[in-house]
């Protein structure tokens, strides 16, 4: 298959690249080409989604795009203009890419997040959850970018959009987090109560390859391992991996007072079930428990 790949220089856009490589022909729109390049040793096309249309050369032959590319939500305050890039960065980059859908297309596989959902409590939530007009940052951020991505079944295309939980990897959240487990500082944030879905690196990887190449596959998909866990049994678990106390709070109200909205990515509660990977799918989990997936993350740092 000919895949097109945006964010492919991210935490798991790295690893999808390698993954699919092997077997098939990659191309990558980045803004900063040669870079890319080098990092990823595939076709690297120069991109500014705010600028600029995209590349008619890297739309040639392309049978599925897998859009990965956006601001990342936990650099900072969320200040008025930095909610703007982090919502343009996804509304605007996938609208011109389904504007330029040619017609060789078959598969639109683009980002979205467990943000959809309230966030709220021990509710648990699937993909049959209606999703709000109207809702916090995060509910519209992402139900904004998954009608954008919709908007491409007008072409023919089938739509998958990927509602990623934590990813757990040498990266991402747990690169934050390690060094400070390692001097023993690590532990729960607020009452430790709020739920928190994960899904080990591999696995995140292994989905978006499926979409890409199952025809199953299609409409809003919960990539989460099916055990989620609370926050202070993530803390638990981690310092046990490490073999490190995990006897330290994080109130809430200093972590608002840190960073303001942007608290609610460790405040927020979200009790996420992967349904339809398991009943429609029959996705298999390489790592179901938080241990085993620690474990083996820790091994390889």
């Amino acid at each position: 298959m000919n895949f097109l790949i945006t964010g492919a220089t991210g935490f798991v856009g790295q690893r999808l690249v390698a993954r699919l490589k092997t077997e098939h022909c990659i191309k990558v729109l980045s803004r900063n080409r040669i870079h890319a390049e080098r990092l990823l040793g595939v076709p690297t096309y120069d991109w500014n989604y705010l600028l600029d249309p995209v590349p008619a050369e890297a739309l040639e032959d392309t049978q599925v795009i897998i859009h990965l590319m956006g601001e990342n939500l936990g650099n900072g305050r969320w200040t008025e203009q930095r909610k703007q890039e982090i919502y343009q960065s996804r509304i605007l980059s996938t609208r011109k890419l389904v504007e330029a859908a040619t017609p060789n297309l078959k598969r639109f596989i683009c980002g979205s997040a467990i943000g959809i959902y309230p966030g709220i409590g021990d509710a648990i939530y699937d993909e049959t959850f209606v999703v709000p007009t109207e809702g916090n940052f995060m509910q519209t951020i992402c139900r904004d970018w998954e009608d954008e991505a919709k908007k491409i079944e007008n072409k023919g295309v089938c739509s998958v959009s990927i509602r990623t939980s934590v990813v757990l990897g040498l990266g991402g959240m747990l690169e934050k987090l390690l060094p400070l487990f390692k001097l023993g500082l690590g532990g729960s944030i607020g009452d430790g109560k709020q739920w928190l879905p994960w899904i080990h690196i591999d696995d995140l990887v292994s989905v978006f390859i499926a979409a890409a190449l199952d025809e199953r596959y299609q409409g809003p998909v919960n990539a989460v391992s099916p055990n989620p866990v609370q926050y202070q049994e993530f803390s638990e678990t981690l310092g046990k991996v490490l073999h490190r106390p995990t006897f330290l709070t994080v109130p809430a109200f200093i972590l608002k007072l840190a960073l303001g909205e942007a608290a609610a990515l460790a405040l927020n509660s979200y009790r996420i079930e992967p349904a339809k990977l398991i009943q429609s799918y029959d996705f298999h989990f390489k790592f179901t428990q938080l241990g085993t997936a620690l474990e083996n993350i820790i091994q390889k740092s």
